[in-house]
């Protein structure tokens, strides 16, 4: 080895050892499996938005960029694109259907963060579909489920176990989201905020930012760095009129997006009742959104530009605000509830747009795109429950941080005015507690137990140990001889009622009680708990049955909790 290589070798040494001195054994292993993981997922989910969104335009181009379009064909445009992606989604792919969100949310919560790989190929198609011939929705949902089924492509291929595969799921669904919004920050905490309505998954977020991030780079390669809209240069001076009138705001969009999920639950229920096939109710769905197009035709499909335009504020017609408002929530729904495959970010941004726009215009309140932005994030977080995620993304979107303090008022007002209601059936209000005793089996009783509990000496009087117990009101008290082997132990009952104040504890003590020895396993310990239907033992010595300490079932919960706690730290 010539001197170079020598000095090479030795520097790469020192690095890994101070690596290994700065980075724990459990986080070196958990980035170890992660970052390869989440960059695989990232690079694929970027290629996934890319055949997602080339599929998508095309569509649209075919349907309404060519000239001299009819007015029957843009009445039945969403019909037919409607019929035929329903038929696809009851013939091969049901799990296709609707929006997306809410069924990687149900995979996350209900099936170990498993979806069907092939689900995200078809969920391509029928997007595309649904929305490239007019039907009301966006990409954000679509691009959710099929990042998740590029995730569970991998994550199946490598056997993953449930709570990595529910990670890996999240990451996909973030790394998807980055792709289409260009907005890598904001997709990666919608993608953990977005399962829960007051809480996050903090688990995933490492691997949700690396594919995040990832999958963007793959993406802006091909189409270019700049962002989803560009914001018009504007003077946010946040004084208090101007705060109130976004504190203002931010209840008004609550009050509309309480309004928006009723509209939604109401097509949905009509959906349910009805016994047509699945392909005819999407086709109904798609004539009732063409009757709408004839009408106001900004609303079909994605309305990237009309979206855009709300944001240079250059739609000021208060009475065409609301109706864009009113006729795109009446889109949205009858595409998406019928069970068309489409997603609600966008929907909500045109709404939110638009009523932020009318409420400023209003009021004469400038500059218009602050309130036109604002009102966007606010009608996203209220009927998504992502008040966090909602003002850093439509930071990103815009390209610009200056909107990012008016979109957080706006987005927590509306919030807390949509209360309970969200789209998204399946969204649980916090992050559960996940409850596995196998987690016990390699773990020393001695890890979970209390020590130096409060003992009695078998030679003290009655008098005696009610004094020394009087602050601590245990159930039991171990007795234990001089050199602190257990005797037997004094119920709290019989501490308070049994014996005369100079009676002998070891005359009233009970000789009979559960032990566990030291260098048991805390699962065999819980096991026999449960056999012995039992809720505490005493810890001994293995060989001389010295009281060590008390073990009870509420410490072995606390310590499943505390290591669940801990594995999310990462």
């Amino acid at each position: 080895m010539s001197q170079d290589d020598s000095a090479a070798f030795r520097a790469a040494h020192y690095l890994r050892k101070g690596y290994q001195g700065l980075v724990s054994e459990d986080l070196r292993t958990y980035l170890k499996r992660w970052i390869p993981l989440s960059i695989l997922i990232g690079l694929f989910a970027g290629l996934a938005a890319m055949a997602f969104q080339w599929l998508l335009l095309g569509i649209w181009h075919v349907s309404y960029d060519l000239a001299g379009l009819p007015w029957y064909l843009r009445l039945l445009l969403p019909a037919a694109g409607g019929l035929l992606a329903g038929w696809i989604v009851s013939r091969f792919s049901p799990e296709s259907a609707g929006g997306g969100t809410g069924y990687v949310i149900e995979a996350i919560h209900h099936h170990g963060g498993y979806v069907r790989p092939r689900s995200g190929l078809f969920k391509i198609v029928v997007s595309a579909l649904t929305i490239g011939t007019g039907g009301s929705g966006g990409r954000e949902g679509p691009i959710m489920h099929i990042g998740a089924s590029v995730a569970s492509f991998f994550g199946g291929r490598l056997k993953l176990k449930k709570g990595e595969m529910r990670t890996l799921a999240i990451a996909g669904a973030a790394a998807g989201l980055s792709a289409v919004f260009r907005a890598p920050l904001g997709a990666a905490i919608y993608a953990i905020e977005v399962p829960y309505k007051n809480d996050l998954e903090p688990g995933a977020v490492i691997p949700s930012m690396i594919a995040s991030v990832v999958s963007y780079l793959v993406f802006v390669s091909f189409n270019g760095y700049e962002p989803l809209f560009e914001a018009p240069a504007m003077d946010a001076d946040l004084g208090l009129m101007v705060v109130l009138a976004i504190v203002l705001l931010g209840a008004v969009i609550g009050l509309a997006g309480r309004l928006f999920i009723f509209s939604m639950r109401t097509a949905e229920m009509l959906t349910a009742r009805s016994r047509l096939p699945l392909a005819a109710k999407v086709m109904y769905g798609g004539l009732l959104v063409g009757c709408v197009g004839l009408f106001v035709p900004e609303v079909l499909g994605l309305a990237e530009d009309e979206i855009a335009m709300l944001i240079e504020g250059s739609i000021t017609s208060i009475g065409f605000l609301l109706v864009l408002f009113l006729a795109k929530m009446v889109a949205t729904s009858m595409t998406v509830g019928s069970g068309g495959s489409g997603g609600v970010f966008f929907p909500s941004l045109m709404m939110g747009g638009a009523l932020g726009a009318a409420f400023a215009s209003v009021l004469g309140l400038s500059p218009l795109p602050l309130f036109a932005i604002a009102g966007m994030g606010a009608m996203m977080s209220g009927v998504s429950k992502t008040p966090i995620a909602a003002s850093i993304l439509m930071a990103e979107v815009v390209g610009g941080y200056a909107v990012l303090i008016p979109v957080m008022l706006a987005s927590v007002v509306a919030y807390m005015v949509t209360g309970n209601q969200t789209l998204f059936r399946n969204q649980v209000t916090r992050r559960p507690f996940v409850y596995d005793p196998a987690a016990l089996d390699k773990v020393p009783v001695e890890k979970v137990m209390r020590g130096d509990p409060v003992t009695l000496n078998s030679g003290m009087t009655m008098a005696e140990a009610r004094a020394a117990t009087v602050d601590e009101p245990h159930y039991l008290y171990p007795v234990v001889d001089q050199a602190g082997r257990v005797l037997g132990v004094m119920l709290r009952e019989q501490l308070e009622e049994h014996g005369e104040p100079g009676d002998r504890v070891e005359t009233i003590m009970v000789r009979q009680f559960e032990k566990v020895r030291a260098g048991t396993s805390a699962y065999q310990a819980f096991e026999d708990m449960n056999a012995k239907q039992i809720s505490r033992m005493l810890v001994v010595g293995h060989d001389d049955g010295v009281l060590l300490g008390t073990l009870t079932r509420i410490d072995l919960m606390e310590y499943l909790e505390h290591k669940d706690e801990e594995h999310r730290l990462y």
